[in-house]
């Protein structure tokens, strides 16, 4: 590090690049270290085909210490354990600065397959004498020449591509910034040829008068079908149209806003509205070439401000007012609202009305660095029931992986919350530290943060089953443990290669 403070430019960039890869390193070796930990622990192995068994547990910890996923988290300790177990001398390297992670995650990704001991010790001392000394590549040159290492000591080891067919798929891209999202996807041509004339069908469906384009219509018509409509609700504004009564979905999207996004009438909200169909407009008055430098520069659709405040949908992004207008014309309307000072409810299962507050109020998942939607999340006592009150301030959403992890691992592991009347959460991991959580609706909609009720514990409620989280419940168990399923996977995984002509190694006898 001291090089790195003496350096300047490009020295210094490439002085820091190092350091930092030193510690990734050490970073990827204090995961393992936890790992080790809860492994050698009391009854480990009996967790290990616990739904959220050690390794889970130990990717909440890392996670929440990083505010990240436990998927990610899991990532970045299979790389952390197959450094350490699969690849010691591409992880000597790594830990002195000489690799990237990107480079070592490569590594362990395309080495995965590997069983025979001897060919996996090959393969580490060709890749450490080789990684340190490669120029700069592109992410598939270095697939490439890894897999050369890799085709040499184990040939049945290479992870392949599968034909064209086997990688068909749709992915959906979610613009936070403009609330449109981009579908790319590849499909049977069958399929693909009627999907267009489905969606030609429905964009029919509307009058002439319709101000959308035919793309912008059958780009609804996508959305449409997606929510089990037969038609497309008419804009065309005229009350005597047969297609313009509503269409309601039968799908369910939860997306939060306020009233006035909805109920606004204003000249500036009805231009809003109508910038979203038609054609685009035109950015110059005249033929670009007859503009004078000024005229070109000058901006000439400048915009409106936003007339209405946006909202937000549960697992999505944040929506302009004109899309939650256009997305209310199909929509139940339900509304919200704040428990205030309410009193707890005589039962475990809130109602309706609190079970929709908690969930707008939090939108996702509380753990720290968990970004599951609240829509698929439990909703759980933070002072379990009956000692604790079914009240807002005692309530919170969990997804089921972290609902487990509170519940079966508070007495193994040392994990405890306490949640306070604003609905920030605060939670203590095994080592002591403390992470806070915050409502997802505190920066959009810090009205429904607002404090309710404090909680009280029930002495006088408390019941056997209540002393001990988790006391008369077990937790749902794996069929096979995780290091036995990986296993399986790269068996399954071999043998096809082993019947691939295309992998067979050089001088094998001819398949006839």
């Amino acid at each position: 590090m001291s090089v790195a403070t003496r350096a300047s430019g490009g020295e210094a960039v490439a002085a820091w690049a190092r350091v930092e890869s030193a510690a990734c390193a050490r970073r990827l070796s204090a995961m393992v270290a936890i790992l080790d930990v809860r492994q050698s622990a009391d009854d480990s192995a009996s967790r290990e085909q616990w739904y959220l068994d050690n390794w889970g547990a130990v990717c909440a910890e890392i996670g929440a210490a990083q505010q990240i996923t436990s998927a990610a988290a899991s990532n970045q300790l299979l790389v952390a354990t197959s450094l350490r177990d699969r690849l010691p001398r591409v992880a000597a390297a790594f830990s002195q600065g000489q690799l990237s992670y990107q480079l070592v995650s490569t590594a362990v990704w395309r080495t995965a397959l590997i069983k025979d001991a001897d060919a996996l010790r090959a393969v580490d001392a060709d890749l450490a004498d080789a990684l340190t000394d490669w120029p700069p590549m592109s992410k598939e040159r270095t697939v490439d020449a890894i897999d050369v290492f890799v085709d040499r000591h184990d040939p049945h080891a290479l992870r392949r591509t599968q034909t064209r067919a086997r990688s068909r798929g749709v992915d959906i891209d979610v613009d936070d910034a403009s609330g449109i999202a981009t579908l790319w996807g590849e499909l049977f041509a069958h399929d693909a040829k009627a999907l267009g004339r489905r969606l030609d069908g429905l964009a029919d469906t509307v009058c002439g008068r319709d101000p959308r384009t035919l793309d912008q219509r059958r780009a609804d018509a996508l959305g449409a079908l997606a929510t089990g409509a037969d038609r497309l609700t008419c804009l065309c504004d005229d009350p005597d149209c047969a297609a313009a009564a509503p269409v309601r979905s039968s799908a369910v999207v939860y997306v939060i806003t306020r009233d006035d996004t909805l109920t606004d009438q204003g000249d500036v909200t009805a231009r809003q509205d109508a910038a979203l169909d038609g054609e685009q407009p035109r950015m110059f008055d005249k033929p670009v070439r007859e503009l004078t430098l000024a005229e070109a520069l000058t901006d000439t659709d400048p915009g409106e401000l936003a007339a209405t405040a946006p909202g937000v949908m549960i697992d999505g992004p944040v929506l302009a007012g004109p899309i939650i207008r256009r997305l209310a014309l199909t929509a139940a309307i339900k509304h919200v609202l704040h428990p205030g000072t309410a009193p707890p409810e005589p039962r475990y299962v809130p109602s309706m009305a609190l079970a929709d507050f908690v969930r707008c109020r939090d939108l996702t998942c509380r753990f720290p660095g968990c970004d599951e939607p609240a829509t698929a999340c439990d909703l759980d006592h933070t002072i379990p029931y009956p000692v604790g009150p079914t009240c807002a301030s005692n309530l919170k959403c969990l997804c089921r992986k972290h609902h487990l992890l509170k519940t079966f691992w508070s007495g193994q592991g040392g994990w405890h919350d306490r949640q306070d009347p604003d609905g920030a959460v605060i939670w203590t991991v095994p080592d002591g530290q403390t992470y806070r959580t915050c409502p997802g609706s505190s920066v959009l909609f810090p009205e429904l943060c607002a404090p309710t009720a404090p909680v009280a514990a029930s002495i006088t409620r408390m019941t056997p089953h209540a002393t001990a989280p988790g006391s008369g419940l077990t937790m749902p168990r794996r069929g096979t443990s995780r290091a036995r399923a990986r296993a399986h996977r790269i068996d399954d995984e071999r043998r096809l290669n082993e019947t691939d002509p295309q992998c067979q190694p050089a001088g094998a006898a001819p398949p006839f």
